[in-house]
């Protein structure tokens, strides 16, 4: 905890002043420190000698509707113009802590003169810390960032005489999008038993028996492996987290016995195998919860919650049981990528549960989930609010079949382009937490027989089984940053990948003593390639450029 530090630096005490003074805190990175935590009921105070010359009296502020990290509150004045306030910011454990329990800002007293009129204070961080932790383990750079392919069906397809190419010829489908950047290919894990299977293969297909070779081959492909936990002998997701057949009649004692055991054993087997997992989410689509009625959850911090907090928990205990020394990060996915509103609900619940996980997982389709502008509110809130890294778990685009989404046509083009809009959102989420997305569905192909809900007009590949430039344009937001130049006549044209999205060009005129500043030349995006044009006019012998995060 910091250091509980009181000042009686007093001022001088003038005739009582009329005017009043807003006081505002950053409290973003004493809560990444752990230090701040409002969900357990810490708060945030201002105390100083614009209330009380003994420093007796304190003043709560409350958090900012656009940035709940800040704190702020209005406050009559008593120092009268001219004269200096002094005060400091005060974290007061649970909310309601004895005087000895408070946790004061360490050094020197903050101050400012007093004017005439009502003032503004500038944000100001708490105790000055500006920095927050070490964020190597929560910050993507793009040769960590995932541009992942939901491929759960591959073999679904594949046995039902479907092939997929490249200008006409046959490949491997895991090969043509790894070729295109994609690193990462999701698979989902029912509980469903061979004979459930075999009945109805498009809806119980994914168990261990399917599941288990599949992540081999993509292994052997040379990618990364998420696998998604149902927890459900065929599809759960918001509408229904259907308990297993075979543990219908377990209490919630025994569910969380049977989980980890479940989850143990599964990670043991995929270990053994040589497919261990990279990345496991815990549950699909879990907004209202897993097993129900057993985990499902509504309201804040009751006792569904805690029951639900109990199964999570057992269920990431059995993946660590059999991960060894290498486990794989956890995330936890629901399904509202365009809604910060259930998203703070839902994580605050989470973290308020002390459920432990890597990523924060989100659907976004943009005909469910709202515009762009909200996925890019709820992923940017998400990140700095929980200081931890985001993902896109599922979207998609139509190739056909539709009417415009957003403004983008439901063509070839119009995925292109709505995966460059995305790209600039993920790659643009603070401080480097936009750890990557998946495209759900990337293999669909039509075949008799299965409800595919539109879904195969929205894959990787057309209806010919070619590969759709949509996919090479995703994997190139893996592609490692760097500038290429060339010259045309008196231009000098610049292009970086879709890797760069998000980021900003920068020249200076020597490398000395820099001084980067923003180019103005308009910046224009063709397909998974960023460019602009610089006019030669022999005005300035030298220039460098350089992208930069914002």
């Amino acid at each position: 905890m910091l250091a509980a530090a009181f000042a009686f630096m007093l001022a001088s005490i003038f005739a009582a002043s009329a005017n009043q003074v807003t006081y505002q805190v950053n409290m973003g990175v004493q809560r990444a420190l752990g230090n701040f935590d409002p969900i357990s009921g810490d708060t945030v105070l201002v105390s100083g000698t614009f209330s009380t010359t003994d420093w007796t009296t304190t003043s709560t502020l409350t958090a900012s509707v656009g940035d709940s990290n800040i704190y702020s509150g209005t406050f009559n004045n008593n120092v009268a113009t001219g004269g200096t306030e002094n005060h400091k910011f005060i974290i007061n454990p649970g909310g309601n802590s004895g005087a000895g329990q408070l946790v004061w800002e360490s050094g020197n007293n903050r101050f400012f003169t007093v004017t005439a009129g009502n003032q503004t204070l500038p944000v100001v961080y708490f105790d000055n810390a500006t920095n927050g932790p070490p964020t190597q383990t929560n910050t993507f750079a793009s040769s960590d960032f995932i541009a992942g392919a939901d491929m759960s069906h591959l073999r679904f397809f594949e046995d039902r005489g479907i092939n997929y190419r490249v200008n006409g010829q046959i490949q491997d489908a895991l090969t043509i999008l790894k070729n295109r950047g994609i690193n990462c290919v999701r698979l989902r894990l029912f509980t469903s038993s061979a004979a459930q299977a075999q009945a109805d293969a498009y809806n119980y297909t994914n168990n261990l028996a399917y599941t288990l070779p599949l992540a081999v081959r993509v292994k052997n492909a040379g990618l990364k492996f998420l696998l998604d936990f149902h927890y459900s002998d065929s599809w759960a997701d918001p509408g229904k987290q259907t308990k297993p057949a075979a543990w219908t009649n377990l209490n919630s004692a025994q569910l969380e016995t049977q989980l980890r055991d479940y989850n143990s054993n599964t990670i043991a087997a995929f270990n053994a195998a040589g497919a261990m997992p990279d990345f496991v989410q815990v549950g699909n689509e879990i907004t209202g919860g897993l097993l129900w009625t057993n985990g499902q959850v509504s309201g804040s911090y009751n006792a569904a919650w805690t029951n639900m907090a109990r199964l999570m928990k057992a269920a990431i205990n059995g993946i660590n049981d059999a991960a060894g020394t290498n486990p794989p990060k956890i995330i936890i996915h629901i399904d509202r990528g365009g809604d910060w509103t259930t998203t703070q609900w839902y994580f605050d619940n989470v973290v308020y549960q002390q459920v432990p996980f890597d990523i924060i997982g989100e659907s976004y389709y943009p005909w469910w989930h709202g515009d762009l502008t909200a996925l890019r509110t709820c992923l940017s809130n998400a990140a700095v609010r929980y200081n931890k890294p985001v993902m896109v778990m599922e979207t998609a685009f139509p190739r056909s079949n539709s009417t415009n989404i957003l403004g983008f046509t439901a063509s070839t083009n119009g995925q292109v382009q709505f995966v460059i809009e995305l790209a600039k959102i993920i790659k643009n989420v603070p401080g480097g937490k936009g750890a990557g997305v998946f495209w759900w569905a990337a293999e669909y192909q039509q075949v008799s027989g299965a409800n595919l809900a539109g879904f195969h007009q929205r894959s990787f590949f057309g209806s010919d089984g070619n590969v759709l430039p949509a996919a090479e344009v995703f994997g190139a937001m893996t592609a490692p940053v760097n500038i290429s130049p060339s010259l045309s006549n008196n231009l000098l044209i610049l292009k970086w990948p879709l890797s760069g999205a998000g980021m900003a060009l920068k020249s200076s005129t020597n490398l000395t003593s820099p001084i980067w500043t923003n180019t103005t030349n308009t910046i224009q995006d063709t397909n998974p390639v960023f460019s602009t044009s610089v006019p030669m006019d022999g005005s300035v012998t030298s220039r460098f450029y350089r992208l930069q995060s914002n």
